[in-house]
């Protein structure tokens, strides 16, 4: 400010450095914020292993096997009788959803193998079917997850829990 005019105020340039200030601020809250794409495949594969193990929970609860089933652009929870099958409902948890991202590849690997027991690999495949049994011991096995930007895998151990595989 200058003395001796009686005005008052802040000058021209006190006034551009406090905008550049509030503009690096804004950029820097903003980068942060943002979500990585590529972390929305490994969130996706976490909320699968807890949701697998939710669903042997329900089997053992309705005496009645489930299963999952994925393709290239979701996953669903079924349940099969009389040869009829019907997505599980009453449950929010286990219901359909579709993937951020279309996947690329999706594969279920048994435990003791390395060749995959079923591949997607694209639109129209049949999907991939995993049956989650009543039993309190699951087969183990692996399933992996690709997209365009990541791929990620979950192990599946006996007890039905999920968990990250490092590649």
């Amino acid at each position: 400010m200058r003395a001796g005019r009686g005005a008052r105020g802040f000058t021209l340039l006190e006034l551009l450095v406090v905008m550049v200030l509030a503009g690096i601020l804004l950029s820097i809250v903003t980068i942060s914020v943002t979500p990585d794409p590529r972390q929305s495949l490994v969130r996706e594969a976490a909320r699968i292993g807890q949701l697998l193990a939710l669903a042997a929970d329900e089997a053992r609860i309705r005496q009645a096997p489930i299963v999952w089933e994925a393709d290239v652009h979701g996953y669903r929870f079924v349940t099969e009788s009389g040869g009829e099958r019907r997505l599980v409902t009453g449950d929010d948890l286990l219901r359909e959803r579709k993937w951020e991202r279309p996947l690329t590849r999706l594969a279920v690997v048994e435990a003791g193998t390395r060749q995959p027991a079923q591949v997607v690999l694209g639109p129209g495949a049949p999907p991939v079917r995993v049956p989650i049994a009543r039993e309190w011991v699951q087969p183990r096995l692996r399933l992996e997850l690709a997209n365009d930007l990541a791929q990620v895998a979950v192990e599946f151990d006996e007890s039905g829990r999920g968990t990250l595989a490092s590649h």
